[in-house]
């Protein structure tokens, strides 16, 4: 891939992907390790996609792939409990920490879902490719994460 083309790729993409990648991890210093990680991953894999239109979805899946694989590894290293925990107390404080908790408390593949719908604005074949899932189940599936994430809001009151 030249320089240039990754440079242009980099810049348009950086920023909003480290910011999924906080959001659906819970943790920034998490966000810097997988968006560093999913560049090596990128610019080791081969150049399938040389154009922004192409590497923002598989840069997507990449970063969604590292997020789940680390929480495999917490999970296996000190338990389900402590990782909603470290997720809950990591972001923000007041309302802003009240709606990451709520957030955090949602499923990984729930927070990857509305993050990548409503702060991305991606289409449901987008997201199904990113995700890994059948394009019908992606309406049904951001249906109840809406539906968990509302109850979840409604509860928190």
């Amino acid at each position: 891939m030249e320089e240039r083309i990754f440079e242009e790729i980099y810049e348009q993409t950086a920023r909003p992907l480290w910011a999924y990648a906080a959001r659906i991890s819970g943790s920034a210093t998490a966000a810097d390790d997988i968006l560093q990680e999913t560049y090596i991953r990128f610019l080791n894999s081969p150049p399938r996609v040389l154009d922004l239109a192409g590497a923002k979805p598989y840069l997507y899946k990449i970063a969604t792939n590292l997020v789940r694989d680390r929480f495999r590894r917490l999970k296996r290293e000190v338990g389900a409990e402590e990782i909603q925990d470290e997720t809950a107390a990591s972001e923000g404080f007041g309302q802003a920490l009240e709606m990451t908790e709520v957030f955090a408390g949602l499923k990984d593949q729930e927070r990857a879902l509305l993050w990548l719908a409503y702060v991305e604005g991606y289409d449901h074949r987008e997201i199904a490719g990113i995700l890994k899932l059948n394009r019908v189940s992606v309406r049904v599936l951001l249906f109840r994460a809406r539906r968990r994430l509302a109850e979840a809001l409604e509860n928190k009151k």
